[in-house]
C-alpha cells in the first residue's frame, strides 16, 4: 500500500509498504480522510515528537507513517473486538496508552505514565506508531469510534481536533451564558470559538493578527473579531464587559497572547491553556494571577470525549464542514498539504485522502 512516511526533519517520503493483519484487539481500516495538524508541520520542520529510540509502548522508531486525524471503513476485525464489524465507518482516537498504569485505570489515559518517551516522542499514532496518511491502518478497537448513522467520513476526520477543544470546554467549566475570549484564530482557535458558541457562551471574542483568519471566524458565526494590530484587545472587550470575560482560551501559545489573556480575564475567572508553548512564558504571579484570583488550567489531548464530539459534529454538519478548506491525495501531502498549512493563512483543515 502507499503511505506517507517521515524519517526525520524535512525528510518525508511517499512509499509502498506492507501492512500486517490486525492483532486480536485491533481493527484494520481503509483510510478515507486524514487531516493535517500543526503538530505534523512541526514534525516535518523540526523532527518534533518523533521516536529516535524504541518507544516504550510501541517499540517503534522512525520511519513512521504520519497522520492522526483520520476516519475510515473497517475492513478487518481482530477476534477480541466485539463492538465493530466489517463495513462500519469509524473515527480514530489516536492516543497510545498502556491501559494498566494508575492514570489509565482512572480514565486519564491521555496522561499514560508508560507512554512518556525519554526522547520526547509523542503518545500518538502518526508519531510513535503508524498513522493515517496511508491507504490502510491498524488501530485499537476501543479507539475506533463508530460514526453516527449517515455521517460523512469527511466530518469524522474533524473529530480529533474537535475533541481537543471539547476537552478544553470540559476543563474550563464553561456554562451557558458565560462570556469567553479565544486567543488565536488558527484551526484550533477557530474550533474553540465555534464549540464555545455551540456550548452556549454568550459573547465570544476571537483575537488574531490575520484578517484572513478573522474573516473565517466570521464565516463560522463568530462576530466579535479583534485584530490587536488595529485595536487594544482589553479596551474592546471591557467596553462591552467592564469586568472582563469569564474564560479565556489560550490557543496561540506565545507570550504576547498569554499577556493579553491575563488582562481580559475577569477576577476569579479562568485562563484555560489549550496551545502548546514553544518557549517559556513569564508572568507576575502575585499581581496578575494571585491578586486577581485567576485560575490557570491546562489540558492535553482528551479522554472519553469522542462519542460526545461525534454527536456534536453530526448535529451541526454544515457548520463543521466549513472548517474543511482543501482535499488532496497522498502524493500531495507535503507540497499541497503540510507546506500549504504553514504558508497559506486561508487554510484551516486540509484533508488527505488516498482516494484522490
Amino acid at each position: 500500500m502507499k503511505a506517507v512516511r517521515i524519517y526525520g526533519e524535512k525528510d518525508i517520503r511517499v512509499e509502498d509498504v506492507t501492512i500486517d493483519d490486525p492483532k486480536d484487539d485491533k481493527v484494520q481500516v481503509r483510510v478515507k480522510y486524514c487531516g493535517i495538524c500543526g503538530s505534523d508541520l512541526h514534525a516535518y520542520l523540526e523532527g518534533w515528537g518523533l521516536p529516535t529510540q524504541p518507544h516504550p509502548i510501541t517499540g517503534k522508531t522512525v520511519p513512521i507513517t504520519l497522520g492522526h486525524e483520520f476516519s475510515g471503513e473497517v475492513v478487518k476485525v481482530g477476534k477480541d473486538v466485539d463492538t465493530l464489524k466489517i463495513g462500519d465507518n469509524v473515527a480514530i482516537e489516536p492516543l497510545i496508552a498502556c491501559g494498566e498504569c494508575e492514570n489509565c485505570r482512572k480514565g486519564d489515559y491521555n496522561f499514560c505514565n508508560k507512554a512518556v518517551a525519554a526522547d520526547g516522542a509523542g503518545n500518538f499514532l502518526g508519531f510513535s506508531q503508524d498513522g493515517g496518511f496511508a491507504e490502510f491502518a491498524n488501530v485499537q478497537g476501543v479507539f475506533a469510534h463508530k460514526l453516527p448513522e449517515g455521517m460523512d467520513p469527511e466530518l469524522g476526520a474533524v473529530a480529533e481536533p474537535t475533541a481537543v477543544v471539547y476537552e478544553a470546554v470540559k476543563r474550563s467549566g464553561l456554562r451557558e451564558g458565560q462570556n469567553v475570549a479565544v486567543m488565536g484564530a488558527g484551526p484550533i482557535g477557530l474550533l474553540m470559538a465555534l464549540l464555545a458558541k455551540i456550548s452556549g457562551a454568550n459573547h465570544v471574542y476571537i483575537v488574531d493578527v490575520s484578517e484572513v483568519r478573522l474573516n473565517k471566524a466570521k464565516e463560522l458565526g463568530i462576530e466579535n473579531t479583534i485584530n490587536p494590530n488595529e485595536a487594544d484587545v482589553n479596551d474592546v472587550i471591557r467596553k462591552d464587559l467592564p469586568n472582563g470575560v469569564d474564560i479565556t482560551f489560550e490557543c496561540a501559545g506565545v507570550q504576547a497572547t498569554f499577556n493579553t489573556a491575563l488582562k481580559v480575564t475577569k477576577r476569579t475567572g479562568v485562563l484555560q491553556v489549550v496551545a502548546l508553548f514553544g518557549k517559556d512564558v513569564s508572568m507576575n504571579m502575585t499581581d496578575d494571577v494571585i491578586m486577581q484570583g485567576i485560575n490557570i488550567t491546562t489540558t492535553l489531548c482528551y479522554n472519553n470525549s469522542f462519542p460526545a464530539v461525534l454527536g456534536i459534529i453530526n448535529n451541526h454538519p454544515e457548520t463543521f464542514r466549513k472548517i474543511i478548506t482543501k482535499e488532496i491525495g497522498l502524493d500531495q501531502a507535503v507540497d499541497e498539504g503540510i507546506k500549504a498549512l504553514a504558508e497559506d493563512k486561508s487554510q484551516v483543515k486540509i484533508l488527505v485522502s488516498p482516494d484522490l
